[in-house]
Protein backbone atom coordinates (compact mmCIF):
# COMPACT_ATOMS: atom_id res chain seq x y z
CA UNK A 1 0.00 0.00 0.00
CA UNK A 2 0.76 3.60 -0.48
CA UNK A 3 1.81 5.54 3.18
CA UNK A 4 -0.60 8.78 2.81
CA UNK A 5 1.53 11.94 2.35
CA UNK A 6 -1.15 13.46 5.07
CA UNK A 7 0.20 11.27 8.05
CA UNK A 8 3.45 12.46 8.01
CA UNK A 9 3.63 15.62 6.35
CA UNK A 10 5.50 17.73 8.68
CA UNK A 11 7.05 15.02 10.16
CA UNK A 12 10.72 13.45 9.71
CA UNK A 13 10.67 10.13 8.78
CA UNK A 14 13.47 8.64 11.22
CA UNK A 15 11.98 8.18 14.79
CA UNK A 16 14.86 7.74 17.11
CA UNK A 17 14.37 5.31 19.86
CA UNK A 18 15.39 5.50 23.79
CA UNK A 19 15.20 2.78 26.11
CA UNK A 20 14.80 3.56 29.68
CA UNK A 21 14.41 2.52 33.03
CA UNK A 22 13.88 4.36 36.19
CA UNK A 23 13.80 7.23 34.08
CA UNK A 24 17.46 7.10 33.11
CA UNK A 25 18.66 5.83 29.66
CA UNK A 26 19.64 2.16 29.54
CA UNK A 27 22.82 3.06 28.06
CA UNK A 28 24.15 6.51 28.10
CA UNK A 29 24.58 8.50 25.12
CA UNK A 30 27.28 9.58 22.58
CA UNK A 31 25.58 12.23 21.42
CA UNK A 32 28.34 15.13 21.76
CA UNK A 33 27.67 17.85 24.38
CA UNK A 34 25.51 16.36 26.62
CA UNK A 35 25.82 17.62 30.40
CA UNK A 36 24.44 14.29 31.76
CA UNK A 37 24.25 11.51 28.96
CA UNK A 38 21.66 8.96 30.51
CA UNK A 39 18.95 11.55 30.84
CA UNK A 40 16.05 11.20 28.36
CA UNK A 41 14.98 14.58 28.86
CA UNK A 42 18.09 16.10 27.79
CA UNK A 43 18.72 13.28 25.00
CA UNK A 44 14.92 14.26 23.74
CA UNK A 45 16.03 18.08 23.61
CA UNK A 46 18.92 17.18 21.74
CA UNK A 47 17.19 15.63 18.96
CA UNK A 48 14.52 17.58 18.60
CA UNK A 49 17.38 20.17 18.18
CA UNK A 50 18.65 17.88 15.47
CA UNK A 51 15.14 17.89 13.58
CA UNK A 52 13.06 15.02 14.90
CA UNK A 53 9.19 15.32 15.27
CA UNK A 54 8.52 12.10 16.91
CA UNK A 55 10.59 10.45 19.17
CA UNK A 56 9.52 6.60 20.66
CA UNK A 57 10.08 6.14 24.22
CA UNK A 58 10.13 2.21 25.44
CA UNK A 59 10.02 2.66 29.32
CA UNK A 60 11.19 -1.02 29.87
CA UNK A 61 9.90 -0.50 34.00
CA UNK A 62 5.97 -2.39 34.33
CA UNK A 63 3.63 -0.60 34.55
CA UNK A 64 3.41 -1.16 38.31
CA UNK A 65 6.50 0.53 38.76
CA UNK A 66 6.63 3.23 35.48
CA UNK A 67 6.18 6.69 37.81
CA UNK A 68 9.99 7.53 36.68
CA UNK A 69 8.82 7.05 33.16
CA UNK A 70 5.99 9.27 33.76
CA UNK A 71 7.93 12.07 35.01
CA UNK A 72 10.74 11.75 31.61
CA UNK A 73 7.61 12.13 29.09
CA UNK A 74 6.31 15.11 31.64
CA UNK A 75 9.85 17.29 31.38
CA UNK A 76 10.04 16.15 27.79
CA UNK A 77 6.72 18.10 26.95
CA UNK A 78 8.20 21.05 26.32
CA UNK A 79 10.16 20.25 23.36
CA UNK A 80 6.95 20.69 21.02
CA UNK A 81 8.19 16.98 19.61
CA UNK A 82 5.51 14.17 19.81
CA UNK A 83 6.23 11.62 22.11
CA UNK A 84 4.91 8.12 20.97
CA UNK A 85 5.67 5.78 24.61
CA UNK A 86 5.30 2.09 24.91
CA UNK A 87 5.75 0.65 28.23
CA UNK A 88 6.75 -2.89 29.47
CA UNK A 89 4.37 -5.18 30.62
CA UNK A 90 3.53 -6.72 34.44
CA UNK A 91 -0.21 -6.89 35.27
CA UNK A 92 -2.39 -4.40 32.53
CA UNK A 93 -2.53 -0.71 32.51
CA UNK A 94 -5.67 0.51 34.29
CA UNK A 95 -7.67 3.36 33.14
CA UNK A 96 -5.80 5.90 35.49
CA UNK A 97 -2.42 4.88 34.46
CA UNK A 98 -3.05 5.50 30.73
CA UNK A 99 -4.70 8.71 31.43
CA UNK A 100 -1.87 9.43 33.44
CA UNK A 101 0.27 8.88 30.52
CA UNK A 102 -1.51 10.53 28.14
CA UNK A 103 -1.55 13.79 30.56
CA UNK A 104 2.06 13.56 30.87
CA UNK A 105 2.79 14.42 27.16
CA UNK A 106 2.49 11.30 25.38
CA UNK A 107 1.16 11.95 22.23
CA UNK A 108 0.32 7.87 21.04
CA UNK A 109 1.10 4.93 23.38
CA UNK A 110 2.06 1.36 22.18
CA UNK A 111 0.22 -1.43 23.85
CA UNK A 112 2.20 -4.48 23.26
CA UNK A 113 1.10 -7.83 25.38
CA UNK A 114 -1.70 -5.84 26.66
CA UNK A 115 -3.43 -5.87 23.36
CA UNK A 116 -2.98 -9.87 23.28
CA UNK A 117 -4.16 -10.53 26.30
CA UNK A 118 -7.11 -7.86 26.94
CA UNK A 119 -7.86 -6.35 23.73
CA UNK A 120 -10.86 -4.14 25.37
CA UNK A 121 -8.33 -2.84 26.97
CA UNK A 122 -6.94 -1.36 23.37
CA UNK A 123 -10.15 -0.86 21.43
CA UNK A 124 -11.41 0.99 24.99
CA UNK A 125 -8.34 3.78 24.44
CA UNK A 126 -9.05 4.21 20.80
CA UNK A 127 -12.73 5.25 21.57
CA UNK A 128 -11.28 7.21 24.06
CA UNK A 129 -8.23 9.08 22.81
CA UNK A 130 -8.44 8.22 19.02
CA UNK A 131 -7.16 6.08 16.56
CA UNK A 132 -4.25 8.51 16.03
CA UNK A 133 -3.00 8.10 19.88
CA UNK A 134 -2.91 4.41 19.85
CA UNK A 135 -0.12 2.66 18.30
CA UNK A 136 -0.50 -1.67 17.26
CA UNK A 137 2.81 -2.45 19.06
CA UNK A 138 3.97 -6.48 18.35
CA UNK A 139 6.98 -8.55 19.00
CA UNK A 140 7.89 -10.47 16.22
CA UNK A 141 9.56 -13.79 15.36
CA UNK A 142 9.82 -15.58 11.96
CA UNK A 143 8.70 -19.28 11.80
CA UNK A 144 9.94 -22.31 10.22
CA UNK A 145 7.66 -21.60 7.60
CA UNK A 146 8.64 -18.46 6.39
CA UNK A 147 5.77 -16.58 8.54
CA UNK A 148 5.69 -14.22 12.02
CA UNK A 149 4.32 -15.22 14.97
CA UNK A 150 3.54 -12.70 17.54
CA UNK A 151 5.93 -12.78 20.89
CA UNK A 152 4.30 -10.89 23.98
CA UNK A 153 5.83 -10.41 27.54
CA UNK A 154 9.03 -8.64 25.93
CA UNK A 155 10.76 -11.95 24.53
CA UNK A 156 9.60 -14.41 26.98
CA UNK A 157 6.47 -15.98 25.88
CA UNK A 158 6.01 -16.89 21.95
CA UNK A 159 2.44 -17.14 20.98
CA UNK A 160 0.83 -19.45 18.01
CA UNK A 161 -0.77 -15.89 16.65
CA UNK A 162 0.35 -15.09 13.46
CA UNK A 163 1.37 -11.13 13.23
CA UNK A 164 -0.15 -10.38 9.89
CA UNK A 165 -3.58 -11.48 11.33
CA UNK A 166 -3.00 -9.63 14.62
CA UNK A 167 -2.29 -6.33 12.41
CA UNK A 168 -5.16 -7.28 10.97
CA UNK A 169 -7.08 -7.30 13.83
CA UNK A 170 -5.35 -4.49 16.20
CA UNK A 171 -6.59 -1.62 12.69
CA UNK A 172 -9.76 -3.33 13.01
CA UNK A 173 -9.80 -2.44 17.23
CA UNK A 174 -8.80 1.26 15.69
CA UNK A 175 -5.05 0.87 16.46
CA UNK A 176 -3.90 3.98 13.93
CA UNK A 177 -0.14 2.81 13.50
CA UNK A 178 1.20 -0.61 13.25
CA UNK A 179 4.73 -1.40 14.67
CA UNK A 180 6.04 -5.03 14.28
CA UNK A 181 9.65 -4.71 15.84
CA UNK A 182 11.56 -8.07 14.17
CA UNK A 183 12.85 -9.78 17.43
CA UNK A 184 15.15 -11.70 14.80
CA UNK A 185 17.13 -8.52 13.72
CA UNK A 186 16.87 -6.64 16.48
CA UNK A 187 20.34 -5.84 18.16
CA UNK A 188 22.15 -7.33 14.56
CA UNK A 189 22.43 -4.08 13.08
CA UNK A 190 21.90 -6.22 9.58
CA UNK A 191 18.89 -4.35 8.69
CA UNK A 192 14.92 -4.78 9.19
CA UNK A 193 13.37 -7.33 7.79
CA UNK A 194 12.51 -6.13 5.16
CA UNK A 195 10.01 -8.88 3.90
CA UNK A 196 8.61 -8.10 7.26
CA UNK A 197 7.52 -4.64 6.36
CA UNK A 198 6.42 -5.30 2.70
CA UNK A 199 4.22 -8.04 4.13
CA UNK A 200 2.61 -5.52 7.01
CA UNK A 201 2.43 -2.29 4.68
CA UNK A 202 -0.02 -4.71 1.99
CA UNK A 203 -2.14 -6.17 4.81
CA UNK A 204 -2.87 -3.09 7.01
CA UNK A 205 -4.66 0.77 5.70
CA UNK A 206 -2.39 2.39 8.20
CA UNK A 207 0.89 3.42 8.15
CA UNK A 208 3.49 0.70 9.52
CA UNK A 209 6.79 1.18 11.23
CA UNK A 210 9.93 -0.20 10.98
CA UNK A 211 11.96 -1.47 13.63
CA UNK A 212 14.80 -4.34 15.04
CA UNK A 213 17.92 -4.06 12.86
CA UNK A 214 18.90 -0.69 11.82
CA UNK A 215 22.43 -0.31 11.92
CA UNK A 216 23.49 1.96 8.59
CA UNK A 217 21.85 4.96 6.67
CA UNK A 218 21.32 2.75 3.89
CA UNK A 219 19.25 0.43 6.16
CA UNK A 220 17.33 3.36 6.80
CA UNK A 221 16.42 3.56 3.26
CA UNK A 222 15.64 0.43 2.82
CA UNK A 223 13.27 0.24 5.42
CA UNK A 224 11.02 3.07 3.96
CA UNK A 225 11.66 2.15 0.69
CA UNK A 226 9.87 -1.48 1.08
CA UNK A 227 7.00 0.56 2.33
CA UNK A 228 7.55 1.64 5.86
CA UNK A 229 6.15 5.32 6.65
CA UNK A 230 8.96 5.83 9.12
CA UNK A 231 11.82 4.20 10.54
CA UNK A 232 12.43 3.42 13.88
CA UNK A 233 16.25 3.77 14.86
CA UNK A 234 18.80 3.95 17.75
CA UNK A 235 22.02 3.16 18.26
CA UNK A 236 23.65 5.42 15.63
CA UNK A 237 22.05 8.03 16.58
CA UNK A 238 22.31 7.54 20.20
CA UNK A 239 26.13 7.08 19.65
CA UNK A 240 26.43 9.92 17.86
CA UNK A 241 27.55 8.22 15.26
CA UNK A 242 24.54 10.18 12.78
CA UNK A 243 22.52 13.08 13.60
CA UNK A 244 18.59 12.89 13.12
CA UNK A 245 18.89 15.58 10.57
CA UNK A 246 21.93 13.98 8.47
CA UNK A 247 19.84 10.56 8.65
CA UNK A 248 17.16 12.30 7.07
CA UNK A 249 18.90 14.01 4.64
CA UNK A 250 20.07 10.86 3.48
CA UNK A 251 17.17 9.08 3.51
CA UNK A 252 15.00 11.78 1.60
CA UNK A 253 17.52 12.28 -1.10
CA UNK A 254 17.92 8.27 -1.79
CA UNK A 255 13.93 8.16 -1.93
CA UNK A 256 14.29 11.23 -4.62
CA UNK A 257 16.48 9.09 -6.66
CA UNK A 258 14.33 6.14 -6.78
Amino acid sequence: MMVASGDRAGHSLIIPTIDIVGGRATAPSGIPGLVDPSDPAEIIRRYRAQGATRIFIDVQDSWERSAAGLEVVERARANDVRLWVTVANGIAPSADALERLYEAGADAVGLSTTSVERPSVLHDVVERYGSDRVLGVMNVQRTADGRWNVVIQGEDVETPLDAVTWARMLTDLGAGHILPNSLDQEGTGAGYDLDLVRTMTEAVPVPVIASGGCGTLRHLHEGLAAGAAYALTQKMLHDGSHTVSEAEAHVRAALADG
